[in-house]
């Protein structure tokens, strides 16, 4: 007994620094469009004319914190290796105290698989994964709260996780969803148990609150409004939906089928499936069920967001892996044994993928701003239309204009009004890039035209994209590169 639990905590730790192993050869790859303006805005974060500072993001503070705190690009991306592993040993542990320690080998090589597969949008470290450990964490502290005494005391440590993870992106439900699930089912089929299920849910809920408090707290000593906040995870998430439904394109359905068949090729689906199953077959076990609710519900807020990016898939990490171990913790040896040759292939196609690609990938905006940047002088500044903050951080520049990405210009700012007034204004940027024509995305850019040329020239088009110097100064000549 005492050497089977060996060889399985043995298994889980194995499997945990395997994912490491297995994101590092992208630690070098161009920053991502997300982490290069998190960088940003977290370094920037103070008083200012904006939500954080004098820019604009619609993600919650702690996301912001973690990214302030990391500071540049590679320790951002070893504390993403850091997330992926506690994400591993986290929802082993959970299916250890769940199913037994035979479905934690299981849950852990799922998560080590997921957390590991570059085709999930795991090379670059986005809100999804910084989440996922605080998700993992909440889940294995509810399962405690379940099946050990000081119920309240691991439900109040599963409400101040599943509110971090909901602070770092706004749609982690996961962690509530887990745990609202779970007591109820409790409730209902333990009539005897029900007063410690409420016991549970008021740990739970003061937990949440507490941690509420304090980041909203922390965000607004740091110059945060807590109004405004609101207004920029909640309020700006539906008209942003409404946009993000106005302009599809043909690119919004090419992304949706390449996400539908992502879950479907990666082993989500397979999983999440059996799950369901499993769920229907054992609805009076609430933690069954309840895995089977958070795959539902987190599923739904992939689709629903609209905007069909393969790394929204990285929210069903936690709850997938952990459902792995739950069926195969019910399931016939000969299903396991087939289970075992999956996430063994799963493994291999990782680690070739991962050897043969390194940190391979589209180097556009790092060759671009670094271009410019090899030209600028100090006290520089550019603004890229629309977005594209990574060639920002590759440039070492800030911007004068308070949004960074292209999502909200289209819902704040889509007369480019504030725009135009930057540029003709006196804080007006050095540099503009044109890193997509000035009429895509469904703006009105006339005024933005007229602006840019009558303040500003062009200089050069490195990587194809056209870069404007202002017309009062001079600048070495932009290199013209042919970046790929």
């Amino acid at each position: 007994m005492q050497q089977e639990r060996r060889a399985s905590l043995l298994t889980v730790l194995g499997l945990a620094a395997l994912t490491v192993a297995l994101r590092l050869p992208f630690l070098g790859a161009p920053a991502g469009n997300d982490e290069a303006g998190y960088l940003i805005v977290g370094d920037s974060w103070g008083s200012g004319s904006s939500l954080y500072g004098d820019y604009w993001v619609d993600r919650p503070p702690l996301l912001l914190w973690i990214f302030d705190a990391a500071g540049d690009l590679t320790t951002i991306r070893l504390l993403g290796c850091l997330a992926a592993a506690v994400t591993v040993l986290a929802v082993g542990a959970t299916a250890a105290v769940a199913a037994g320690r035979h479905a934690a080998p299981w849950a852990a090589g799922t998560a080590a698989v997921l957390c590991a597969s570059p085709w999930l949008g795991t090379v670059r470290v986005n809100g999804e994964m910084l989440a996922a450990p605080f998700v993992a964490l909440a889940l294995l502290c509810t399962v405690l709260a379940l099946h050990r005494p000081r119920d309240a005391w691991w439900a109040a440590t599963a409400g101040v996780l599943a509110t971090c993870g909901l602070a770092v992106k706004q749609s982690t439900v996961d962690g509530f969803v887990f745990a609202v699930v779970a007591i109820s089912v409790l409730a209902l089929t333990q009539p005897s148990d029900r007063h410690r299920s409420l016991r549970v849910l008021a740990g739970g809920v003061g937990g949440a609150v507490a941690t509420t408090a304090l980041l909203v707290l922390g965000a607004a000593l740091r110059g945060t409004d807590p109004g405004e906040l609101f207004e920029a995870l909640i309020v700006f998430r539906v008209d942003a939906g409404r946009v993000i439904g106005d302009a599809a394109s043909e690119a919004t359905t090419e992304r949706f089928l390449v996400l539908v068949g992502t879950w479907a090729v990666s082993g989500l689906a397979m999983v999440s499936i059996a799950v369901l199953v499993l769920a229907v077959r054992r609805r009076r076990e609430p933690v069954i069920v309840a895995t089977a609710a958070t795959i539902l519900a987190v599923s739904a807020v992939a689709v629903l967001g609209g905007s069909y990016w393969a790394h929204y898939l990285q929210q069903l990490v936690p709850a997938v892996a952990l459902g792995a171990g739950l069926v195969a913790a019910a399931v016939a040896p000969w299903l396991r044994r087939a289970g075992a040759v999956l996430v063994v292939a799963g493994l291999v196609v990782t680690m070739t993928y991962s050897v043969a690609a390194g940190s391979q990938a589209n180097t556009d905006a790092q060759d671009l701003g670094q271009a410019v940047r090899d030209v600028s002088e100090p006290g520089d500044t550019m603004v890229v239309a629309y977005g594209q903050p990574n060639v920002l951080l590759a440039a070492e520049m800030q911007s004068p204009y308070e949004n960074l990405w292209s999502l909200p210009i289209r819902v704040r700012d889509p007369q480019l009004t504030e725009l135009v007034d930057v540029l003709r204004g006196p804080d007006a940027p050095t540099w503009v890039v044109e890193w997509s024509d000035f009429d895509t995305w469904a703006v009105d850019a006339e005024e933005l035209k007229i602006a840019v040329a009558d303040r500003y020239r062009p200089v050069a088009t490195p990587c194809g994209h056209v870069v404007w110097l202002r017309q009062d100064l001079d600048r070495g000549t932009v290199e013209e590169r042919d970046c790929g």
